[in-house]
């Protein structure tokens, strides 16, 4: 009888096992997914379509954690390895989410053309200017900063090589056309992104900024022009723009960077765009004699502003309802 006894009890505790497994499986799927987990648009707040960029359907957008890859910390602005997908294509990410996300600001930052890829690292660990913008700023940590990097080419690990925020001929056509040139599968996947995002949160659609060097210049100066309601004020470094459109911007700050020896990215777009702006007031361009195109961290560190801050005191300073 004892020996049979032991066996009930063996398999009472192997048939228990599984079940329980079974159970905490059931339990632990039932929970909210922890922040940085899958988030799905039907998860939104609220029942409305977000405002933001009426037309951009995110319906099929999906975004996760990316496996494996720790947060990247600049003292209280903390980066998230995230991944965003949308039917066939899938972009990497570095998102800070501030500790207090109603109403709170959104930066877009654009990266150049040499940290291209997959890596989710080198759009915000290649240049020591956004270190020191984070530790210039009492205000980043309290903003979204969302970081896209824009996909190498398949089977290609250069970052030399890949797809471009804007599909210019080359980089030193600083002057071009956005009515011959459409927008690009990575700008408009960053822009259903910002989308999600004011789905996702109550972030404050009024204070809206983009900043960006070289090909990510040129990010920022094509978002701004093909949506000129979108952001409160740009800050595009290095790049290129379509000039033709400069009226669309009358009512979007604008401060500007660039090397006046850039041979790389001509300044001669940025130059066009100030003389056009002069007037309204509303673009302060910061020309660097005798420099070439790697001005980017002096630009992100706020050198040539005279002592204010790139983002607490110029880009922060504006918002969208200013203008309404």
């Amino acid at each position: 009888m004892a020996k049979l006894k032991r066996i009930l009890a063996i398999l009472l505790i192997i048939i228990a096992f599984p079940v329980a497994l079974f159970f905490a499986a059931c339990s632990k799927g039932s929970e909210p997914p922890p922040d940085g987990g899958n988030v799905l648009p039907d998860e939104q707040k609220g029942d409305e379509e977000p405002e933001l960029l009426e037309g951009y359907d995110i319906s099929g957008v999906r975004l996760s954690a990316e496996a494996g890859k720790a947060d990247i910390d600049y003292g209280n602005v903390s980066f998230k390895a995230m991944q965003y997908t949308d039917g066939d294509f899938s972009m990497k990410y570095r998102v800070h989410v501030p500790e207090v996300t109603e109403n709170a600001p959104v930066v877009m930052f654009f990266h150049g053309a040499g940290e291209r890829g997959s890596d989710n690292s080198a759009q915000i660990t290649t240049y020591n200017g956004i270190k020191t913008a984070i530790e210039n700023s009492d205000r980043l940590e309290d903003a979204f900063i969302i970081a896209p990097q824009c996909p190498g080419t398949a089977g290609n690990s250069s970052p030399s090589v890949g797809m471009k925020w804007v599909n210019v001929g080359s980089w030193s056509d600083c002057q071009y056309s956005t009515t011959e040139i459409a927008e690009s599968e990575p700008l408009e996947a960053a822009l259903k992104l910002l989308k999600t995002y004011d789905g996702l949160y109550d972030i404050d659609n009024d204070c809206i900024y983009a900043t960006g060097l070289s090909m990510g210049g040129y990010a920022t100066w094509d978002i701004a022009v093909r949506h000129p309601e979108l952001l409160a004020a740009a800050a595009p470094i290095c790049g290129g723009c379509d000039t033709s459109k400069w009226e669309e911007l009358t009512d979007t700050a604008i401060y500007a960077f660039h090397g006046l020896s850039d041979t790389i990215v001509p300044p001669t777009g940025t130059q066009a765009m100030d003389s056009h702006l002069y007037s309204y007031g509303n673009m302060e361009f910061v020309g660097y004699e005798g420099a070439g195109h790697d001005i980017w961290n002096d630009a992100l560190s706020s050198e040539g502003l005279d002592g204010r801050d790139l983002f607490d005191d110029c880009l922060f300073a504006h918002s969208r309802d200013e203008k309404n």
